[in-house]
């Protein structure tokens, strides 16, 4: 019983281990499988984040390309919007300047027209002066004075011409648009006029105003014959009178001449750097060497506007030697005068260029006196050899070296009679 006993107590015991060994490998089996779907979970929702983490990605990408793309068309359409707006401010600025120049231009002509009449005004009103002062020569001079009423006859009309062309110049000038068009248009003639009438008027007019009051004529027309080149124009001289006049100029030119010479050596000595061109000059002044055109063209950098010898920049002293050698009148500061002066000469020289030197010889010895030369000194082919080396170099000058121009008279070949 006992054996039965153990024996089934064996087997039970055996079964039960047996059960709990294949409940054990179940479990165990149970385990591994939960694991490996564990794993493959794990593996395929980490490959569900990367590949939506590659979407998210792409996606983001795609966006932030769309960005860009809508960021460069607003630039871009921003960058027209401003160039539209730039171009509509410089029309609107163009516009405004165009209506601004008008209205300067406008108003700049009227001022000029109503100076220009003013001087047409005055014009006439000493024409018909002149027209009704024939009568009173007539009625002044009884027949033995014919030589001298017919002095003041033909003065008084010449007088009347010169006003007139006087006139018609001064309005070229003033109204026009295109100065350069406008002086080439102008004569030898007519500079000269334009440049003598001034002085001629405010010499005379005096003497012909006075004249008009009864019996004042008795006693100013004697004191003018006895005292002509005092208190007459040109336009009442004879030609003796006027070569006479032309060589008390010269000569007075010549007293003038060296101490020019002498101020431009010392204008160039007072200069605080050492100027190698300033120091070649006055090397040249104290030698009195001759100068070819050419050698003279290359002193253009030291007379040029802003220059050493700028006619700005010179002393008073050298300003009014200027003036009085070229019979300059001023008030005040010479060098303004003398500026429109020299402009006015070298306008006037392109002129006496297009013309080529056809003149007269009282013309020729006139033009000799103006830039420096005494007809007394040199026969009428040395006057014209003399014109033609001034014109040579005076063509090739621009505005900016008219200081140059007012001193050729220094440099140009000439007598050595004339510098003593």
């Amino acid at each position: 019983m006992a054996l039965r006993h153990l024996i089934h107590q064996t087997r039970r015991y055996s079964g039960n281990f047996l059960l709990r060994s294949e409940g054990y490998w179940r479990l165990g089996c149970s385990q591994s499988r939960f694991i490996k779907n564990q794993t493959n979970v794990s593996n395929a929702a980490v490959n569900k984040t990367t590949n939506l983490q590659d979407q998210i990605k792409d996606k983001r990408n795609e966006i932030q390309d769309f960005i860009d793309v809508k960021k460069s068309e607003l630039q871009d359409k921003l960058e027209d919007k401003k160039d539209d707006i730039k171009e509509y401010i410089e029309d609107a600025k163009v516009e405004l300047r165009e209506k601004a120049q008008e209205k300067s231009t406008e108003i700049y002509k009227k001022r000029k027209e109503a100076k220009t009449r003013v001087i047409l005004n005055l014009a006439e009103r000493s024409l018909d002066y002149l027209k009704k002062y024939k009568t009173v020569l007539g009625d002044a001079f009884p027949d033995k004075f014919v030589q001298t009423y017919r002095i003041f006859s033909t003065g008084t009309r010449q007088l009347a011409q010169d006003v007139q062309t006087y006139a018609r110049v001064k309005d070229t000038l003033v109204n026009s648009i295109d100065k350069q068009k406008s002086h080439a248009k102008l004569s030898t003639a007519e500079y000269e006029v334009f440049l003598r009438l001034p002085k001629d008027a405010i010499r005379v007019t005096p003497v012909l105003l006075i004249s008009a009051f009864p019996f004042a004529q008795n006693v100013v027309f004697p004191l003018a014959l006895l005292y002509p080149k005092l208190f007459l124009s040109s336009q009442f001289l004879t030609s003796q009178q006027k070569k006479d006049v032309l060589l008390s100029i010269a000569r007075h030119q010549q007293e003038i001449f060296p101490l020019w010479k002498e101020e431009l050596i010392r204008c160039t000595d007072m200069t605080y750097e050492k100027d190698p061109e300033l120091m070649h000059l006055r090397t040249i002044l104290k030698s009195g060497q001759q100068l070819s055109a050419q050698e003279i063209l290359d002193l253009r950098p030291l007379f040029e506007l802003n220059g050493p010898l700028d006619i700005r920049h010179l002393t008073r002293r050298h300003d009014k030697l200027l003036a009085s050698f070229h019979r300059v009148w001023y008030i005040m500061f010479p060098y303004t005068y003398l500026e429109w002066y020299a402009n006015m000469l070298w306008r006037m020289d392109q002129a006496l260029d297009r013309e080529k030197l056809r003149f007269s010889p009282e013309v020729i010895r006139s033009l000799s006196v103006q830039r420096g030369l005494n007809p007394e000194l040199f026969s009428e082919d040395e006057q014209l050899q003399y014109l033609r080396h001034w014109l040579n170099i005076s063509t090739q000058l621009k505005y900016k070296d008219i200081s140059l121009l007012l001193h050729l008279p220094l440099f140009l070949k000439r007598k050595p009679v004339y510098q003593q």
